[in-house]
């Protein structure tokens, strides 16, 4: 994110070069096949990705058939910030981000903190030192009313899972 936000990306872009441009600007050391992967996986759109995709999915990205894995290759397809993305992750907030250092150069921030809880919103899986997480997706518009819910010192409603465009 940080780097498409720093080249104000506008035009769509190789997710191969994009992939090339972000290591070189955030000092990247995980290799380019796991990141051209996570920027595959941020554009899908697909019925169970994500419910609001950060990314374009501008060629094959893949299908809720195989659960993405048959997405083409990143020098093949095309991608571009999503206009929703820079709502969720306001550039005023960009001022006060803590931003990491590397060898003399400012690189991404530590974190960023979208304006409503994107992991609630496209859900989050993994495991972390040994614990496992599974988070559901949710409905950006029940996770919305509950923050204002919240704000207000009211009761939260609990979240449903919900995924875009499943009618199952």
């Amino acid at each position: 994110m940080f780097s498409c936000f720093k080249r104000k990306l506008k035009n769509e872009i190789k997710v191969a070069q994009l992939s090339g441009y972000v290591a070189e600007h955030s000092a990247y050391h995980h290799g380019e096949n796991s990141l051209q992967q996570t920027i595959v996986t941020l554009a899908q759109n697909f019925v169970s990705s994500n419910n609001i995709n950060l990314f374009l999915p501008i060629g094959q990205f893949g299908t809720r058939n195989q659960g993405g894995k048959e997405a083409a290759s990143p020098r093949y397809i095309f991608t571009n910030l999503n206009p929703v993305t820079r709502t969720l992750y306001p550039e005023p907030d960009d001022a006060v981000l803590d931003y990491l250092e590397e060898e003399g150069q400012s690189i991404e921030p530590n974190y960023y903190l979208p304006i409503i809880p994107m992991a609630l919103v496209n859900g989050a899986e993994g495991i972390g030192t040994g614990w496992s997480t599974f988070i559901p997706c949710h409905n950006p518009r029940s996770v919305v009313e509950n923050i204002r819910r919240i704000m207000k010192n009211q009761p939260y409603t609990p979240l449903t899972p919900w995924y875009k465009g499943y009618l199952g």
